[in-house]
């Protein structure tokens, strides 16, 4: 019996090469892709014309399909995280449907590409969704061989449609997702170069590595001068030990001369109380005589008055009284003489006594005088003692202040090692820090060169994607001057291409879609992107000049414009 109750055309016949299609709803690539795939308008009617055989049966595919697909590990751990079965069978039921209505226009070409860009948002590689949507094939071809065996010219156009409509879609879904995941390996490589274009520490880090080796070294003359202080101070203390040693010796010294003295002024106050009481008796005993004077005076003035009557009666007695007369002359002028003399006597005893009461008042003031100075004589050794013991405790304090000094004096030198140490650890810290900076600057250059070579790859870029690329050119360039600052980086000004020249710029002044051009932001974009390649290009020449604080400045003002260039760029990449 034979398969077929017709035989088949051959195979060559239903074969198209004429690299045309009259389907127009889709973009002039999309209409080259089809043409040379052969799909035409009537490729679309026979699947339409197939889709009443296989859409009766489109829930058996549908569960054979995900049969096969929740079967495979990785498959179904891809569909756990990412969605469920239930979701994911309502978005087949669409496709299909649409697949089955062959209506190739826009909406058809973007319901695949928005398939091609979440398979590689999910990370599904092209392997397992190519095997997988040859199963739909597989179920749909297997579908019109059966019903249509009998009709072997019918079936062989049906299958070879929906083999072409298939092929277009996978080749158009594959083509999405190598493009998204060739963009995704791009702006992750970029966004990577973006973060480490950010590391802008590293001068920090080594001019702070400056700064704290000149510490090191004001440190170390500093501990140098404190190490010959305070070994200056040590033997000052130990002087001030020695002297102060002399001084004890001294003190004791005065303090036995000081005894010697008390004993020797209280011997002198025993003498003055005997002297005050001998010149006490002489006062009694001249108030004495002058007692026995009174006395002789007065018996002078009865002498003296007795004269007087002897010469009066002498001259009543007349003749024979001459003789008396003179005796009782003379001696009237033997008391008169007397008295003389005991009015000297007198005076002289007053002139003694007042010496005496002088003498007196000047003993019992001395008396004073020598007990106060036993009292401050036993006062000034008493002080003395003092000040002895606090010349010992000094000679002691002084001697540990030494001893401190010393130890200090080794904690210093101490601390003169271990800076030392530090300015060692400081300038290999540096130097590792340099080197660290270059092997950043190396892998920058590396990961560009990986970047670069995705641009070589046929991938379309929407204006999106440019905007993106083009911001990570801008930071890669300012990173390349930020280096050359650093002497890590080898530039000259004809590097520094002109506003018009680099990928921004191509980009800007291009042919560019309304929208984007029309956006507000684009027009501010402009003047900042021409100042960063100015101010580029200045900082580079003034570096050729060695003028590094004129690059410097020049690089200050180029990061000003970049934070412009980048933020407006920022808010155009959401917009467009």
């Amino acid at each position: 019996m034979n398969l077929f109750t017709k035989k088949p055309k051959s195979w060559k016949n239903y074969l198209e090469y004429s690299h045309s299609t009259n389907i127009t709803q889709v973009e002039d690539h999309i209409q080259e892709r089809l043409a040379f795939m052969g799909i035409t308008q009537d490729t679309l009617d026979a699947i339409r014309e197939a889709s009443h055989v296989i859409a009766p049966h489109k829930s058996e595919m549908i569960d054979q399909f995900y049969a096969s697909i929740t079967s495979v590990e990785h498959l179904q751990q891809l569909i756990q995280i990412n969605s469920t079965v239930d979701r994911l069978r309502k978005t087949m039921v669409r496709y299909l449907d649409q697949f089955l209505q062959a209506r190739i226009d826009h909406e058809y070409v973007m319901n695949r590409v928005t398939i091609g860009q979440v398979h590689s948002r999910i990370h599904l590689t092209a392997e397992h969704f190519i095997s997988a949507h040859h199963l739909l094939i597989q179920a749909m071809t297997s579908i019109l061989m059966e019903k249509w065996h009998h009709r072997p010219d019918q079936m062989m156009r049906a299958v070879l449609a929906v083999q072409k409509l298939a092929a277009f879609d996978q080749q158009l879904i594959v083509e999405i997702y190598m493009e998204e995941t060739f963009k995704s390996f791009l702006f992750g490589v970029s966004d990577m170069l973006n973060h480490m274009t950010q590391l802008d520490t590293t001068k920090q880090l080594i001019t702070v590595m400056d700064q704290q080796i000149e510490e090191c070294h004001s440190v170390t003359a500093a501990t140098e001068e404190m190490s010959a202080s305070i070994q200056e101070v040590a033997n000052h203390a130990v002087k001030v030990a020695e002297v102060t040693d002399e001084a004890v010796q001294s003190a004791e010294q005065s303090k036995e001369v000081i005894n010697r003295a008390l004993e020797d002024i209280q011997k002198v106050g025993h003498v003055y109380t005997e002297v005050a009481q001998q010149v006490q008796r002489l006062h009694q005993d001249i108030g004495l005589n002058q007692d026995v004077i009174k006395i002789i005076r007065d018996i002078a003035e009865q002498t003296n008055l007795l004269a007087l009557n002897a010469s009066i009666e002498a001259a009543r007695a007349g003749e024979h009284g001459r003789g008396f007369s003179v005796v009782a002359t003379e001696v009237r002028k033997l008391a008169e003489h007397t008295k003389e003399q005991i009015s000297r006597i007198t005076a002289n005893m007053e002139s003694l006594q007042e010496v005496s009461h002088q003498v007196m008042q000047q003993i019992g003031e001395t008396g004073k005088l020598v007990g106060q100075s036993v009292h401050d004589a036993q006062s000034a050794d008493s002080a003395l003692e003092k000040i002895v013991d606090a010349m010992q405790g000094l000679s002691q304090s002084t001697s540990q202040i030494a001893a401190m000094t010393e130890e200090q004096s080794s904690t210093v030198m101490d601390i003169a090692e271990r800076n030392s140490t530090i300015f060692d650890l400081s300038t290999h810290s540096q130097e590792i820090s340099k080197e660290t900076a270059k092997i950043i600057l190396e892998l920058s250059r590396y990961m560009d060169d990986y970047r670069q070579s995705f641009f070589s790859i046929n991938v379309k870029f929407s204006s999106k994607d440019i905007v993106r690329v083009a911001k990570t050119d801008h930071l890669l360039w300012k990173w390349r001057i930020y280096n050359m600052l650093l002497g890590l980086e080898t530039l000259n000004s004809n590097q520094v291409a002109s506003h018009h020249a680099c990928r921004l710029g191509t980009w800007y002044y291009g042919d560019l879609p309304d929208q984007v051009k029309g956006h507000p932001v684009f027009a501010q974009l402009e003047e900042p992107h021409k100042a960063v390649h100015t101010y580029a290009k200045q900082a580079v020449q003034c570096y050729e000049e060695d003028n590094i604080a004129g690059a410097q400045a020049a690089f200050e003002q180029l990061q000003l414009a970049s934070s412009q260039v980048i933020s407006l760029l920022t808010e155009l990449e959401a917009a467009v």
